[in-house]
This record gives structure tokens, sequence and C-alpha cells, in this order.
């Protein structure tokens, strides 16, 4: 591959919460990088995923979706996001065929039109969930965008069963800029291992509990030993902030760290390509999310 052809550059994926903005990650680098759940406010922190077509190297960064912050760790979310904007080279905005413009997305929006955080960036409108409406309607929507912004090219897609895709893939591959790759071919994510770890963890607790669990959650990978075996032994800690979260996290006979223990070794197997000893344990830990250590551990800036 002659040095010259190559090409490099980081797609940041803005969007409200729950638009798809994860399984569109995960789709484009064709495996999973990006915890994925139905409900809103998954993504934390800022997810890399990366694929390379032909002579590209696209780095996507999936954001916490954008939403109207009440609290602290809130705040640093959605700083998160709009500071990785800056750095990108091309902008995703993500909308739901199947919902109309609402006053989160307005936010990103009205933001967008602010020069200091587009600065003129190559943007692109992705409109997800196609196969839930009709084409009068996306339309429709495409007009109401561009009231408010001018989008270079709009890119219609169901991130989960994968239609339009691939025209998207190759067009972000495209439209890169010129430039040295950053990370060896074979690397789909930068994301360190505890962190996969601790956001795996997160999302089986989130899919099996459903709406028992608060977002009053989180997961720390607390330890990370090689065996003489070769196998990989993971220490993981789930704090709550009350007692009775406890016991829901826990369940009846220890049966939810039981389920959530033997589903989340399975896919670390799969990813680490090695056998894997899991222990989860809960603690409870009222000021979690008031912590300067959890802001550095998901790279976000506790000074907000």
């Amino acid at each position: 591959m002659n040095n010259y052809l190559k090409k490099f550059g980081f797609v940041n994926i803005l969007g409200a919460t729950n638009v798809g903005k994860s399984t569109l990650i995960n789709r484009l680098v064709g495996q999973k990088v990006s915890i994925v759940t139905k409900k809103v406010q998954t993504t934390r922190n800022n997810i890399i995923g990366i694929y390379c077509l032909d002579y590209s190297q696209v780095v996507l960064i999936d954001t916490p979706g954008i939403f109207v912050p009440k609290r602290k760790f809130d705040r640093a979310m959605i700083n998160s996001a709009w500071k990785g904007v800056k750095d990108s080279d091309l902008i995703l905005l993500m909308l739901e065929a199947n919902k109309d413009i609402d006053s989160n997305t307005m936010i990103i929006l009205e933001a967008l039109k602010n020069k200091k955080i587009f600065n003129n960036k190559f943007l692109i409108c992705v409109i997800n969930k196609i196969d839930l409406v009709k084409s009068d309607i996306l339309l429709n929507l495409v007009e109401k965008v561009k009231k408010y912004l001018m989008c270079k090219e709009f890119f219609f897609i169901s991130a989960l069963n994968g239609d339009g895709v691939l025209e998207l893939k190759n067009f972000l591959a495209d439209k890169v800029p010129l430039g040295e790759w950053h990370y060896p071919e074979e690397h789909v994510t930068d994301m360190p291992y505890k962190l996969l770890v601790s956001e795996i963890i997160r999302e089986k607790l989130m899919i099996r509990l459903h709406h028992e669990l608060p977002y009053g959650i989180a997961v720390e990978t607390e330890g990370w030993n090689q065996l003489q075996d070769g196998s990989i032994r993971i220490d993981a800690l789930i704090y709550v902030k009350k007692k009775g979260q406890k016991k829901i996290v826990i369940g009846t006979n220890g049966d939810n760290l039981k389920f959530i223990g033997i589903d989340c070794r399975k896919e670390l197997k799969s990813i680490l390509n090695n056998n894997v000893h899991l222990f989860i344990y809960v603690k409870v830990r009222g000021n979690w999310d008031k912590s300067p250590d959890y802001y550095q551990d998901l790279g976000l800036d506790y000074n907000v």
C-alpha cells in the first residue's frame, strides 16, 4: 500500500438518546465494540470503533446521547460529546425515522448552528429505523432538518438489519482526509480491556433487570490477573447507591448475578479468545458518581 494513498479520519456520531448510535457503530465495525440496550443514556463515555476499507482507516466515536443534563455526571457526559465534535473530521448527525424532532434533538440542531462548535465541518445526516415508516415521512423529516442545517448528504438506513449501511460505510471511507493510519489494521477499538469488561457487565445488568435497575449504578473492573494456566481472572465491582438496590442486583438466591456472570463470561471468552474466571461483587456506595477516579476511568472531565 502506497503511503500517499492512505486516508485516516475521525467521524463523530451525534444524536439524542436511543437513536441507534451504538448499533450503527457495531454494524460498521463488523463486531461489538459498544454496548446496546433499549434503555436511553446507555453510553456514558466516548467509545471508539475502528474499521479499515481499502486505503482508508475510519475511527468512529460513539458519544453519549445528547439530553438536558440534570446532574454533574450528566454534564460531564454531554461535555465529552461536544468535545469530540471539535476534534472530528466528519460529523454524523443521527435521527430516528419514526420520531419527530424532539427537545433533545433541537439541542443538537441549535448547537450545530453555532460556528464555534460546528466550525464548517463535513456534516452528514443519517436517518435510522427506516423500516418503521413510509417514504413521505422520511421526506418530511429531511425538510425539517434542512431548515436548521446544511447537510452535505442524507443517508437512510436500518442499523439493526443493515439496510443502507454499506453505502454509508463506503462514503465515510471515501470522505476522510489523506493521512497515515493511527492504528494497526486488525484493531477494532482502542477501549482498554478493563473498561470493556465494565461496559459488558453494565449492559447485561440493564438487559436483565429492565425497569428495576436505576441509572444510579456503576461498574468497575477492580482486578485483572493472568493465571498460570493462561486463563484470566477478572474481579469486578458493581456500585449501587442504596441497600435495596443491592438486593435487586443480586436477586433471589443470587440468581441475577449468576445469570449476568454466565452471560458475561461467554462474551468475554469470545472477545479475549481465552478462558475467563469472572467474579462480580456488589457494593453500596452512595456517592460513586461524585468520585474523581470514576470520571477519570471514563475519560470524563470532573471539573465541569
